[in-house]
């Protein structure tokens, strides 16, 4: 099966950016949304572990790690979308994007199997098999979402994404940019107005809110629909809106003091979609354009490159410190704490990018074409 099944539509010629650039700005995003999430998770375990209120500082200050799946979502969908070939098969999609996050996953899945044995904790086989197969997202259960290594629910949202992916990117490469432009403002919207209802729903389908409202991948599909359109505007040249400068300013905004003054259920991605959709777009043209940007730094670039691998492991190196080495009794010091953690997970991303992430990747794409050189 074919991504695109047909031609597009003529219309007015755009100065369309090629494919080949290198978006390292949104590399380096990456790195600055998966840091916003290890603060998030450090201060609630720390937090959860009695510390003192300088963690409770934080945990204020990193209130919208949440919101940083959510700019996952979205950037997940831009960069597909804009390394898309419209020779490719679905069957090679799936291929490719099952090298890029299984074996990483399988890992880490094992490695919290071991640490939870080590623990003395009870291991529920039902909840593991989610967890292995990524299906913990569509369970309204509680007890299995974060279960094993509770980050990975995430991907049970993008596996169904990337599912979707074939289906949805030959309809949105035929729209004009009128109809690109109205599914990015629906995306948003239903992103934005979706918690005054979603609660109400859950509650009549006897299943607790958060899983609605955050997890389920249906529902989080609209964020990865905004990144495609979002990618084929920048793409096209008909992208309007912020340079990166004020874009970032409104994210931090958003992320920093609105999500304080919203009620809860919209601190997960309702009161920051729109600034993140706008700094995605600025960040990528900006890497169109050649014009600066202080993203596409080495080293963020390289931690942008290790962020999936450090996502998957932060959590666990959070916990089992936390359970073995007791780190909020090491030092009254929470930066030391932070650095002894933060250092620790960077090392195990290191090593799982270098030794299972990239070897993933090259077994399963051997003979075929290599990705186009996005951001991933």
């Amino acid at each position: 099966m074919s991504l695109i099944t047909s031609t597009a539509p003529k219309a007015p010629p755009r100065p369309a950016v090629p494919r080949s650039i290198r978006l390292d700005s949104l590399t380096g995003l990456r790195w600055c949304a998966a840091a916003l999430i290890f603060c998030y998770h450090f201060s609630f375990e720390e937090s959860a572990a009695g510390s003192g209120q300088h963690v409770g500082q934080l945990r204020h200050l990193t209130l919208a790690g949440p919101s940083a799946v959510s700019f996952f979502f979205v950037l997940s969908g831009f960069v597909l979308a804009w390394s898309a070939r419209t020779a490719d098969t679905a069957g090679g999609f799936w291929r490719r994007r099952f090298a890029r996050i299984y074996p990483s996953h399988a890992v880490t899945f094992c490695v919290a199997v071991v640490m939870l044995l080590w623990m003395g904790l009870t291991l529920d086989p039902l909840t593991g098999l989610a967890n292995l197969t990524l299906t913990q997202a569509w369970v309204p259960d509680p007890e299995v979402w974060f279960g094993y290594n509770g980050v990975s629910w995430s991907l049970s949202c993008e596996f169904f994404f990337y599912f979707a992916f074939p289906f949805l990117i030959g309809p949105l490469r035929r729209l004009r940019s009128r109809g690109l432009w109205a599914v990015v403002a629906a995306g948003n919207l239903f992103v934005v107005l979706f918690p005054l209802y979603g609660r109400d729903l859950a509650y009549a389908a006897g299943w607790h809110p958060k899983f609605l409202l955050y997890l389920l991948p249906p529902v989080r599909l609209a964020e990865f629909v905004v990144g495609i359109a979002l990618a084929l505007l920048v793409r096209n040249g008909s992208w309007r809106g912020p340079g990166l400068g004020v874009s970032l300013g409104l994210s931090c905004a958003a992320a920093l003091w609105l999500v304080h003054l919203v009620p809860y259920d919209f601190h997960w991605s309702a009161c920051t979609i729109v600034p993140y959709t706008l700094t995605i777009a600025a960040a990528a043209r900006a890497d169109a354009r050649g014009s600066r940007s202080p993203f596409r730094n080495r080293v963020l670039v390289y931690l942008g490159e290790i962020s999936f691998s450090f996502y998957l492991v932060h959590e666990m190196v959070i916990f089992g410190t936390n359970h073995f080495f007791f780190t909020h009794h090491l030092s009254p010091a929470l930066w030391l704490d932070t650095v002894l953690v933060l250092g620790v997970s960077l090392a195990g991303a290191a090593l799982l990018h270098r030794y299972v992430e990239k070897p993933g990747v090259r077994l399963f794409s051997r003979g075929r074409p290599k990705p186009r050189p996005a951001a991933t």
